[in-house]
């Protein structure tokens, strides 16, 4: 049995498409670097606007497009995003640039404009706008595909801590795609998005330290990265901490707790799980040794 590991280009392609829609809530609406709601009453904040100041306008426009507080109308919301845009808000900047990218029923989608939009919002130093940059030109939406211009794009959104920049680029830098390939490098941007949260992150720097690749080799830090992530709801992580408790390798074997977490990825479909929970119950020479289970296991393969 081998440990498994989340493939870096589905990551690379699923968290480059994934940041957020115009019918997102606000809290994840974008991902500024700057607080953009702070009024005590939506007539403070009404105020505000009418005053013109533009992230007033903003968190307005959010209000609308998620009718949170108000009546939904996308006509309105995106009035109000493109006022407060022009008058210099990076969240508007970047909201108009989803939603051309997207389109919804009152905007056609156009990879033109979002990307100007882009553009505007990344001069501005917001890091969703300079990673949607990074997207158009990995994916080449509005633009002739160049994976080094995305690379570079990636990077300054990573640095500025975007966790799904900093995923993109350990990816990148793993594959070698629009940079030399740098599996050390690429542990350290992993480590960084593992830290911030990202449980297919925690998993991976589990195997990195399993498999001592861009890292010494490890056993001991690798279960503790791969228990990390399965107690996060991460499958592969389950199912690698389980096949660690079942080889008793950097832990002390332990055929209960593999079994317990090679039953919840097993639950989760994981076939290679399946298999491990088949092994273990019909090895006879196992203290877990149960030909029932064994058979009922062999028939979810």
């Amino acid at each position: 049995m081998k440990f498994h590991f989340l493939l870096i280009l589905s990551v690379i392609l699923t968290s480059a498409c994934s940041e957020g829609s115009q019918n997102s809530t606000q809290g994840t609406l974008t991902k500024d670097y700057r607080k953009v709601s702070d009024y005590k009453s939506k007539e403070d904040l009404e105020r505000a606007a009418k005053a013109n100041d533009p992230e007033a306008l903003f968190v307005l426009g959010s209000m609308y497009a998620t009718g949170d507080g108000v009546e939904f109308s996308q006509k309105k919301a995106f009035e109000l995003f493109e006022k407060s845009a022009k008058l210099g808000s990076s969240n508007a900047m970047l909201q108009l640039g989803l939603i051309y990218r997207n389109g919804n029923d009152l905007i056609k989608k156009d990879d033109l404009k979002a990307l100007k939009w882009f553009e505007q919002g990344a001069k501005k130093g917001n890091p969703s706008a300079i990673h949607n940059l990074g997207v158009s030109y990995y994916k080449g939406l509005g633009i002739t595909e160049d994976k080094a211009k995305a690379f570079k794009y990636f990077s300054q959104s990573a640095e500025l801590g975007l966790l799904q920049s900093q995923v993109i680029v350990a990816g990148l830098l793993y594959n070698g795609e629009g940079v030399t390939k740098d599996h050390k490098k690429a542990f350290e941007w992993a480590l960084k998005a593992a830290n911030q949260g990202d449980v297919e992150s925690q998993n991976n720097i589990g195997l990195a330290y399993e498999n001592g690749d861009g890292v010494a080799k490890d056993p001991v830090l690798a279960k503790k990265w791969f228990e990390k992530a399965a107690n996060n709801g991460s499958v592969l992580g389950q199912y690698n901490l389980a096949l660690k408790y079942f080889d008793g390798n950097g832990v002390e074997q332990n055929f209960s707790k593999s079994i317990e977490y090679a039953e919840k990825a097993a639950n989760a479909q994981n076939k290679a799980a399946i298999q491990l929970l088949v092994d273990i119950y019909s090895n006879d020479r196992n203290p877990k040794y149960n030909p029932e289970k064994a058979n009922y296991w062999k028939s979810k393969l």
